[in-house]
Formats: C-alpha cells, structure tokens, sequence
C-alpha cells in the first residue's frame, strides 16, 4: 500500500487534539470519561459504627451537584476525567473563603499547565479558563494523573503510543482521499472493435443513459450496447489490506485505554455472554483504578487533618455500573429481604418509592432464624 506508506510521514507527529480527530480515541476517552462522570459522588460521614451522607459539609453540594457557576458535577468529572485519559493530567482549582472553607472547584484548561518546586514546595502553573496561568498550591490542586508519570506529572497516552494511532489517522486520511476522489472503480467497458471519435461519443452517451436507466428501473438489470462489454472488479488485495489495517488500529487503540472493544461499537468478535463478562471486567479493572484514583486525591485535598479523623471522607457509589437486569435486581432484593438485611420500606427507597407504614420490620426465615434453646435427638420444641 503504497499511497498509505507515504500517508504515515504526514502523520508521525500525534498530538492530543489530532488523536482525538481518530473516532476509536475520541469513543476511548468518551466511555472513560461518561463512566466515571455518571457514578454519584458523595461525602460521608462514619461516626461510631453508623455511616451516614455528611449534607452539612461545605464540600457536599460542590461535588454531587454544582462545583461552580457554570459547571454542573457531571460535566466538571466528565472534562475532568477527559483531560486526564488523554493529555495525561487533570488540574481543577480548590477556591476558599478566609475561613478556608471550599466555596468553588474551577476545571483547568487541557494544556499549558506544569508542576514546579520552589523554595522545597510543590506548586502549579494552573491555565484557568478566564484568567490565564496562575500560581496555585500543591495542596489547593486536585491533580488526577495518567499511567506513567514520573509520580509528579503524568504522561499523555495518545503521546506515548503516537505510532499505533499515527496509523489510524493515515488510514482515515487515505481513505477520505481515496472516497473523495471516487474510489476504485467497480468495473471496466471495452468495445468489442475498433472506434473512432464519432462512435466513441456515440457509445459513451448510451453508456450515459444506460446508467441513468439503472438508477431509475426498479429490476435493477443493466442494458448494454452490443459493441461494449462489460467486466466487474472485486476488491483489490490492496485495498483489502487497508480495511484490515483500520480494524487492527481500532482494536489496538481499545488496548491501550483499556476499554472493551464492544463499547466502542467492535462487535466483530462479540457474543451476548462475552460481552456481560467484559462489562463486569471494564468496572473491575478499568474503571475501579480511576475510581481509586479520584478518591483518594479527593480525600487528601478536600478535607484538612482534623476533618479526616473526624470521619469525613468521598465515596463513588460503583453499583450504577454493576447494575443487574430488572429480573436479576428484583431477585437480589428478595434476596435480601429474606435473608433479612433488608426491610421492605428500604427496597421501595431503591426505587425511589416513598415508604409505606408496617412496612420498615425485617422479615427472617424461619431456617434462619436463631435457636434459643437446644433439644434431644428424635424430641422436638412444643
């Protein structure tokens, strides 16, 4: 592939913006980021053994609903968590009163943000997206990071992996200019004999109008000339080799992020139980580490020393992606009405039902229930 080869030297160089113009990097990010923005973000509370959601709390409201003016928490984690998979860092800025209660988090640009030292102490170069760059502190920072940092600054993916995705975006150039220019023609006229310019046009212009029939006649059968003959080209091993190599690209570029192929619209190799399996997996291995991530640098930013022993802490709720099919979720919460862990106000809360009287009594089988007394073999409890 010849005209391909030469499409690589346009593309050897890979930004962040120009990956993103690829669709299997732009459906990569996208599942990534609308996964992790969809999760509820709470703060909680644990007091003694009880846990509860902390509403009082500055930070609450800022992170399940509205981090700012202009931002609502979905689109701030969406964007958030959009820098972070695909230009390596994420940066949004903790804004305090006097008091150094949280009043607002601002979501940094994509680029022209760094990390410095000075005088021993870590601060930002922070792009605000009015502003310009600021000078912020390490600890006012929310930095979420990709794989392969150097443990202070992450590294971009479409970056690191610049070939593969190079590849991918030759491929799409060659291919628009191959479509754009008509593409390979499907079949060749020949005349039978010798032509000359008056029977040339004069064939070509039936030719023209055979066409025009096809386009119109419903039986979709092509009427030739007897003077011309017709013959059909199948798909050139070239151009064979081209669709694989857009296929092989988008499947390795699902590797890279980490995202089943399925959720990218893959369904070459797809089947309805690889694909539940795969799904369970995505959570498990893909999404859970982000998760690990944002919490734990949320936790160590947003709340002081004093806040932390106190029991306050940020917890994702992940049940939204484990979410079972309505069959299987109404067996589960059978499940645990029967075996007693859950009242039957509380499976009507799940629903968001509101409770009903009589109903907030745990109900426990009888096989479950505990003993009070013990008997002699063949006796039974009157």
């Amino acid at each position: 592939m010849d005209e391909l080869a030469d499409y690589l030297t346009n593309y050897s160089h890979v930004s962040e913006e120009s990956g993103m113009r690829l669709a299997a990097v732009y459906s990569c990010i996208y599942v990534l980021s609308s996964n992790l923005a969809q999760l509820p973000l709470h703060v909680m509370r644990r007091v003694g053994d009880t846990v509860e959601k902390a509403t009082d709390h500055p930070a609450y409201w800022l992170l399940h609903d509205e981090p700012n003016d202009y931002l609502s928490s979905y689109d701030w984690r969406e964007t958030a968590q959009a820098h972070a998979v695909g230009w390596g860092n994420s940066l949004s800025k903790l804004v305090r009163n006097r008091k150094g209660e949280l009043q607002q988090i601002v979501q940094a640009k994509a680029y022209g943000n760094s990390i410095n030292t000075l005088s021993g102490r870590l601060y930002y170069g922070f792009n605000h997206p009015d502003e310009g760059i600021q000078t912020v502190s390490h600890y006012d920072c929310i930095h979420i990071k990709a794989f392969g940092s150097n443990q202070r600054w992450g590294k971009s993916p479409i970056t690191q992996h610049a070939e593969a995705i190079g590849l991918g975006l030759a491929a799409q150039g060659y291919g628009l200019q191959f479509f754009q220019g008509g593409g390979r023609p499907t079949g060749i006229l020949s005349a039978k004999g010798a032509l000359n310019d008056k029977t040339f046009a004069s064939l070509l212009d039936l030719w023209k109008k055979s066409k025009a029939q096809l386009q119109q006649d419903t039986n979709k059968t092509l009427l030739l000339p007897a003077d011309l003959d017709y013959k059909a080209i199948t798909i050139a091993p070239n151009d064979a080799q081209f669709l694989e190599t857009r296929k092989m690209t988008r499947s390795e570029i699902a590797g890279i992020f980490n995202v089943p192929a399925h959720m990218i619209n893959d369904l070459e190799k797809a089947s309805f139980s690889n694909i539940t399996e795969s799904s369970i997996n995505f959570v498990r291995y893909t999404m859970m580490p982000y998760i690990m991530k944002w919490e734990q640098e949320l936790n160590r930013k947003i709340f002081t020393a004093q806040e932390r022993k106190a029991g306050y802490y940020v917890k994702f709720n992940v049940k939204g992606l484990l979410r079972a099919t309505p069959k299987e979720q109404a067996e589960i919460v059978a499940s645990g009405i029967n075996a007693g862990y859950l009242n039957r106000n509380e499976a009507r809360m799940l629903d968001d039902m509101n409770p009903v009287q009589g109903l907030d009594e745990y109900l426990i089988s009888v096989n479950a229930a505990q003993q009070t007394g013990k008997t002699n073999k063949g006796e039974t409890d009157e």
